[in-house]
């Protein structure tokens, strides 16, 4: 992070490129109708008492000019960046008005996150996640299921224009099995900021969640950030799933256990991290840059080998920030794709090499040739 600007400035220019850059939607296939939203809040925490900024008025003008906002992200679908420019300007005026906003500019920016409640048959049971769910026939749209799902699990109103402003959305992504042998649903992450200054109850769904955690976004540009190998038993004939995953080890405030962030979660995280730099910048590594390992270094070298031609994407920093956005979403689907063939290869090599040294011993053994 560039040490002239902090969390909030890094914010600010997330938000303001969500709202202009519009997200790569995708559509369902007809095999596979299922799609999921979630919803990625982020609140900005006075530092002092609310009562110590009496400027009411200001408050009241920002959460006038920002329900005034004709922006939808469900337009975006369907109309062209270059049609969109008298739109986006209007945004990012009524966006700059908040950040002036005495208790905004004193205040700490944090992201919400949920852990999920611990359900059998439940792929996703006791992970960390952003609040959201799968699309019901009643949903108006992706973001109706957003704001229904956050709803439902965390009792708090997206809806509510005196309370949240949703800034935009990050590029759809399809959700697979282990290693993408089977699409299992498109999921939609839309960004939304609470523009009020007062802590908003929330009210957990038990049955659904777990506990909500507020983690700073500070946190996510600290440089000694804790990543950590844990390792996960999957039965790797059926599902091709590997021996371990990278986690992000984060701590809550409220707490001392610590919550680990991975795999979808973290991604999008991540998405949205690359979302606060300029297109002139060099955004640091990515949260998700440490690809998932394996257990034997034979599978992990030919996944090396595979992804020798396209390593170069990973690690290119200069590039515009609707390229990056969809650049970093088909990197893992060339990683799942290296992956399925290694593990091909390793499990040849291993047959042939079983097969070698089983006819030696027996030469050895019987003199036999």
């Amino acid at each position: 992070m560039s040490p002239t600007v902090g969390p909030l400035g890094r914010l600010r220019i997330a938000l303001l490129n969500l709202s202009r850059i519009p997200p790569t939607k995708i559509k369902s296939p007809t095999a596979q109708p299922r799609r999921a939203s979630v919803a990625i809040i982020i609140r900005i925490r006075p530092q002092a008492p609310i009562a110590s900024f009496t400027n009411n008025t200001t408050t009241s003008t920002a959460k006038h000019t920002l329900e005034q906002v004709s922006f939808s992200i469900q337009d975006t679908e369907q109309t062209n960046v270059d049609n969109n420019d008298n739109n986006n300007a209007s945004v990012m005026t009524d966006l700059e008005q908040f950040w002036e906003l005495p208790w905004v500019q004193k205040g700490i920016p944090e992201i919400l996150y949920i852990k999920r409640a611990l359900r059998e048959g439940d792929r996703w049971s006791g992970q960390m996640a952003f609040p959201g769910g799968k699309q019901d026939p009643g949903d108006v749209d992706d973001l109706d299921t957003a704001e229904r799902e956050t709803f439902e699990e965390v009792g708090l109103d997206l809806g509510n224009p005196e309370q949240f402003y949703c800034v935009g959305a990050l590029d759809d992504r399809e959700v697979t099995t282990t290693f993408g042998k089977k699409l299992l649903m498109i999921l939609c992450p839309f960004v939304f900021l609470q523009i009020t200054p007062e802590p908003l109850p929330i009210e957990i769904s038990g049955s659904e969640v777990a506990s909500t955690h507020w983690v700073p976004l500070n946190y996510f540009f600290d440089e000694k950030i804790i990543r950590a190998w844990d390792p996960i038993s999957v039965d790797i004939s059926s599902r091709l799933a590997p021996n371990s995953w990278v986690l992000q080890r984060i701590t809550s405030q409220s707490t001392t256990e610590f919550l680990q962030l991975w795999g979808l979660t973290l991604q999008m995280t991540s998405d949205l991290m690359d979302m606060m730099y300029l297109a002139g910048e060099e955004p640091p590594r990515r949260l998700d840059a440490i690809r998932p390992k394996f257990d034997y270094p034979d599978v992990n070298f030919f996944i090396w080998c595979f992804l020798r031609n396209n390593r170069g994407s990973y690690r290119r920093k200069k590039m515009e920030l609707a390229t990056r956005r969809r650049s970093w979403a088909d990197g893992w689907i060339d990683y799942y794709s290296a992956v399925r063939k290694a593990l091909l290869i390793a499990i040849f090599t291993r047959t042939i090499l079983a097969f070698f040294i089983l006819r030696q011993g027996s030469r050895y053994l019987f003199g036999t040739t």
